[in-house]
């Protein structure tokens, strides 16, 4: 399944949630609403008064933590996005330096077949070795570099869209 097949099902599945969130939302505030109405004309007012208090903080703090929760949803799927679009550049940079090692690996075949004599062999044998070495450490300090780079990018919308929905919910 390709990554972006995978981001639309996960985009889907996160509105189809917060559609039937709001849905269960407006059919327990009008359950709410009919059940402050029939108490109206059974208790006393002071009950109905403590009672339309509590009912109004309670919509007040079902609105806060909704809105939390679409913003939370917001920072994660943006979250996911990062993470793909980073796990591709990942798994592309490895096919790359996979790439390039086969073909280090073939040119050293081929300059062994052409060797004439044991000190040669040795020779060319240390210089690959010299070669891949360095060739190893670049391609660690790159593939640290872009390690560094995916988790800061993914990390980042988490980071920064989850201060918004505790500003709103204080």
């Amino acid at each position: 399944m390709s990554d972006t097949t995978t981001t639309q099902q996960a985009q889907a599945a996160t509105r189809g949630a917060a559609r039937a969130a709001r849905a269960a939302a407006n059919a327990t505030e009008e359950n709410m609403e009919r059940a402050a109405e029939t108490l109206r004309t059974e208790i006393p007012s002071s009950f109905v008064d403590l009672f339309e208090k509590t009912l109004a903080r309670t919509k007040d703090m079902h609105d806060k933590m909704t809105a939390v929760l679409e913003h939370s949803t917001e920072a994660f799927e943006e979250a996911f996005t990062c993470a793909n679009r980073g796990s591709s550049e990942y798994r592309n940079k490895l096919m790359e330096i996979a790439r390039h090692n086969a073909n280090s690996a073939f040119d050293l075949a081929r300059e062994v077949c052409e060797v004439r004599t044991l000190p040669e062999l040795m020779e060319l044998a240390v210089g690959f070795q010299r070669k891949q070495f360095e060739a190893t450490s670049t391609q660690l300090k790159e593939l640290s570099a872009l390690t560094q780079k995916v988790v800061t990018e993914t990390t980042e919308p988490i980071r920064s869209g989850m201060v918004e929905p505790f500003k709103i919910a204080s």
